[in-house]
């Protein structure tokens, strides 16, 4: 564990630096955030993050998880020079480079999410209520349809079709066509996993 520990601790090391090699408060407004007392202040999941030289602060000020501050890291390192533009949701079989990660998605983003609220659409409404989910009309074919702002630049669809004589419950997360341009594929999948985690925390 101790070793662990100190793996954990060189990587989150590693991002400061990159993080203070660059004028990273110069990126607020490309990023979709505020800038505040040397920080960046993000809305992370419906909850208020900020990151500096300093490192990452969660909500109440406290120290988040390492998943939760590498992929605030990795947002602002990749931030790109110009906004890219944004076309139709894609899946994220769909985004390059996300081949090998494909069935590490579907364990733990989709199928948590079919298997707990399989027979439970309105506690699956509720919960996206209570995460600031947006009904979404362009999935009407789907039995419920939201979008969630996980980061500033980052929107995701969820659609869910519940189970009936035929068919199981289906979930499927969908991706603005961009995402690429803000986090990379390993990236993506734990931001997918911890949005996971979050919607099912209260099944659990």
């Amino acid at each position: 564990m101790r070793e662990s520990l100190t793996v954990f601790d060189k990587t989150y090391g590693w991002y400061l630096n990159q993080l203070a090699e660059c004028d990273y408060l110069a990126r607020g407004d490309r990023l979709g955030t505020e800038v505040r007392d040397g920080a960046l202040i993000f809305s992370f999941m419906n909850e208020p993050f900020s990151v500096s030289r300093v490192g990452v602060v969660g909500p109440q000020g406290k120290e988040p998880g390492f998943s939760e501050s590498i992929v605030l890291l990795n947002y602002i390192l990749r931030c790109p020079d110009t906004l890219p533009p944004r076309g139709d949701w894609i899946t994220f079989r769909e985004v390059k480079g996300s081949g090998p990660l494909a069935v590490y998605f579907a364990e733990n983003v989709m199928k948590p999410v079919e298997r707990l609220f399989s027979g439970s659409l309105s506690e699956l409404s509720d919960r996206c209520d209570e995460l600031g989910g947006t009904p979404d009309p362009t999935g009407n074919s789907y039995d419920f349809s939201v979008t969630f702002d996980l980061l500033p630049r980052i929107p995701v669809a969820l659609r869910f079709n519940d189970a009936d004589e035929e068919f199981p419950s289906s979930c499927t997360l969908l991706f603005a066509s961009d995402v690429a341009a803000w986090l990379d594929p390993e990236s993506l999948a734990i931001l997918a996993v911890l949005f996971t985690q979050k919607l099912t925390q209260k099944k659990v």
